[in-house]
């Protein structure tokens, strides 16, 4: 892989999701803040160009902002790696493969407002 970035999407910025990950030719955009709640969200299909998937961990319902999410170019074989469910962080996992090489990405949200648990650590 040859470009990786990471953002968040505070005041729900999905077009620049878009144009970073288009313009850049970013193999892969880290996402947090998404404020989205489940997958079929449609900020989440305004944020991926063609040629790209998304993979994301809503935030639960009832709860404002958080949401991870995972844009990647389809070229990239993406496979879920479990991460532990947790109150004070939202997280999500992915091993990433190329004809190449493979990567680990874990992708972290903490609010600030939550005092991080051991799990965090």
């Amino acid at each position: 892989m040859k470009k990786l970035l990471m953002h968040h999407l505070r005041h729900h910025a999905f077009a620049l999701a878009f144009a970073l990950a288009r313009d850049r030719s970013l193999d892969v955009l880290a996402l947090t803040e998404t404020w989205h709640t489940d997958s079929d969200d449609v900020c989440l299909r305004l944020a991926t160009p063609e040629g790209y998937a998304i993979t994301d961990v809503g935030r639960p319902s009832g709860r404002a902002g958080g949401g991870v999410a995972i844009i990647f170019n389809k070229s990239l074989k993406c496979s879920r790696v479990p991460v532990p469910a947790s109150n004070t962080f939202e997280a999500i996992c992915v091993r990433l493969t190329s004809a190449r090489e493979q990567v680990v990405i874990l992708n972290v949200y903490r609010t600030g407002s939550e005092k991080p648990s051991a799990q965090f650590f």
